[in-house]
Formats: C-alpha cells, sequence, structure tokens
C-alpha cells in the first residue's frame, strides 16, 4: 500500500533522482493533513528532525518506522536502478564505440 503510492509518485517524476524524491514525498506526507491510512501510518512511524546546521532527515519512530524507512530507500535505489537498465537496454552498441577501454 505505501510502496504502490511511492512507486506512482516517482512514475510522476521519472526525470529526478529517485532518493531525492523519496525525501520530497515523505516531507510532504508528514508536513500534510492525513488525508488516507498511508499517511496516517508514515505520520506515526516516522518523524523530521533537523541538526543544528539546519540538515534535515527522518527518524524512525519505533522499530518499524526504521524498518519503513530502510524499505522505502531501497524501493527508490531499485527504482533508479530499474530506469539505468532500461536506459543501457535502449542504447545501441554504436553509442559507446568512442570509448576508450579501460584497465582494470
Amino acid at each position: 500500500m505505501i510502496l504502490q503510492e511511492f512507486s506512482e509518485f516517482l512514475k510522476q517524476n521519472k526525470e529526478k533522482p529517485s532518493v531525492s524524491l523519496l525525501f520530497v514525498w515523505l516531507k510532504i506526507k508528514i508536513e500534510s493533513p492525513a488525508k488516507s491510512n498511508v499517511d496516517r501510518i508514515i505520520q506515526k512511524e516516522i518523524y523530521i528532525a533537523k541538526n543544528k546546521v539546519g540538515s534535515t532527515f527522518f527518524i524512525g519512530k519505533s522499530p518499524s518506522g526504521r524498518n519503513l524507512i530502510q524499505s522505502l530507500y531501497n524501493f527508490a535505489l531499485s527504482f533508479e536502478q530499474q530506469k539505468m537498465a532500461r536506459w543501457i537496454h535502449e542504447q545501441k552498441a554504436n553509442n559507446f564505440k568512442n570509448c576508450k577501454d579501460i584497465d582494470i
């Protein structure tokens, strides 16, 4: 349910990095009044913290909240990897013809 809603948000904003979108999506969900069960769960499990420097980060309020953050982060990474795999699949071999060999 939560991943499905996050997935829809990612699909609407394909041009931006998925992990950055996770930050935006969570911030919207936490700071807006709850409209759905997804909003209520996120607000109950995660809160926004700010340090003295002004950096913002998310903290799980409980072990399930920490698992939720980790799962959403992993999903965002996998979405980004899927976008890269699709891009590579769409490329032609000639596009990489001028690349130099790299010695490892």
